[in-house]
């Protein structure tokens, strides 16, 4: 069995944690966080990692057609996506997963389909040696404007603390 992998009644399980964990307030369920941080299989975290995409059009046609004129075809786009070092993410209903020591993080599916960043994901953070959850934090898309060019940049920001007792 792959030590990536999570079964369909853990995948459940987590699902309904995750949306536990992500609801409003100030706090989360420290039990519900910490069998969240048992469920996910821990990746091995690196300093450095990478993902590209290479996108380019296949062939096309030219030609003429009786009654129309003349027609041009442009070929399919083909993609192909490369990874360096990633460490391995789960897809949990409408969640994406990743769990590297330390750090449980949390993004909508379809979050990069989004202008604003903002709110579109968190971290769990945890201390390594206890697993005992610390605080989670939440994306915010802020800018830096240098003479005329504009940067966007996502920074995590403390979003909610356990809760006591």
């Amino acid at each position: 069995m792959n030590d990536n992998h999570i079964d369909l009644k853990a995948r459940l399980e987590a699902h309904a944690i995750l949306d536990r964990l992500v609801a409003d307030g100030p706090t989360f369920p420290v039990n519900d966080a910490r069998r969240l941080i048992d469920l996910i299989p821990v990746a091995p975290s690196s300093r450095i990692s990478f993902t590209g995409v290479f996108r380019r059009c296949g062939p096309g046609a030219k030609g003429h057609a009786a009654g129309i004129g003349d027609i041009n075809l442009e070929g399919e786009e083909k993609q192909t996506t490369f990874t360096l070092n990633v460490p391995a993410s789960h897809r949990i209903g409408g969640y994406v997963v990743t769990h590297t020591p330390g750090h449980l993080d949390i993004e909508l599916m379809w979050a990069e389909t989004r202008a604003d960043q903002t709110g579109q994901s968190c971290s769990l953070l945890y201390d390594v040696s206890t697993k005992e959850p610390e605080e989670m934090r939440i994306a915010v898309q802020k800018s830096l404007t240098v003479l005329f060019i504009t940067f966007n940049y996502v920074s995590l920001v403390p979003w909610k603390t356990p809760e006591s007792g």
